[in-house]
């Protein structure tokens, strides 16, 4: 799944293709990203690409926000947009933090914030990597000129799941973070228990670990 979201991205990069959606300017470079068999939810700014029959988030979109930002308020709840949502039970006693993609703390009104809480934005994370790598790196980003960053997951198999709704665990994460003057930031942190860290690595790196040459 993930090598064909990056073929495709790629070749809408190289190709100049701009696809019609509602959410085309959160997506880089305002042209979405279109993945066979995945619906697009729109929010208000960000757009989940979503994989109904794995029940998977594939990746989340987001585009810069005013620098104001609002309290945390939690409200993890399921996404009304999809059917046979996941709900915040599904990762009761899992031993997996509710892991945002597109983070709460991007948000710069009530709304935004409250919509971050869906369920389509979440995936299966280690305490660690939710509460220790995966939050340095948010923080990170948050303080760089980011006009839009992707924030994906990728599986080894669809194996391993939690919940009533069999919501599967990524091996890993990544980011990828447009900056302003045109430069482009790559990250990923490993899915596992010990893990404390996201590392910088080469968008060619994300590539190589996806299947794509």
């Amino acid at each position: 799944m993930i090598k064909f979201i990056f073929s495709l991205f790629l070749l809408s990069l190289s190709a100049g293709v701009a696809f019609a959606s509602p959410c085309d300017q959160f997506y880089p470079h305002n042209k979405e990203i279109v993945v066979k068999d995945t619906k697009v939810l729109c929010k208000n700014f960000y757009a989940v690409v979503w994989d109904q029959k794995h029940v998977a988030n594939v990746f989340s979109t987001e585009a810069e926000q005013p620098d104001t930002k609002v309290p945390r308020k939690d409200a993890f709840r399921p996404d009304s947009e999809i059917e046979n949502s996941p709900t915040p039970e599904d990762y009761t006693n899992t031993g997996f933090d509710r892991g945002h993609m597109v983070p709460a703390a991007d948000s710069s009104t009530a709304e935004q914030m409250s919509e971050t809480f869906f369920m389509t934005n979440m995936t299966p994370q280690f305490p660690n990597v939710n509460r220790i790598a995966w939050k340095n790196l948010e923080v990170s980003v948050r303080n760089m000129p980011f006009k839009w960053v992707v924030t994906g997951a990728y599986y080894e198999n669809y194996n391993t799941v939690i919940g009533t709704h069999k919501v599967p665990v990524p091996k890993a994460l990544y980011k990828i973070v447009y900056l302003k003057d045109g430069s482009i930031k790559a990250f990923e942190a490993d899915n596992v228990k010990e893990n404390k860290e996201a590392k910088p690595v080469d968008i060619s790196v994300i590539e190589k670990q996806t299947g794509i040459t």
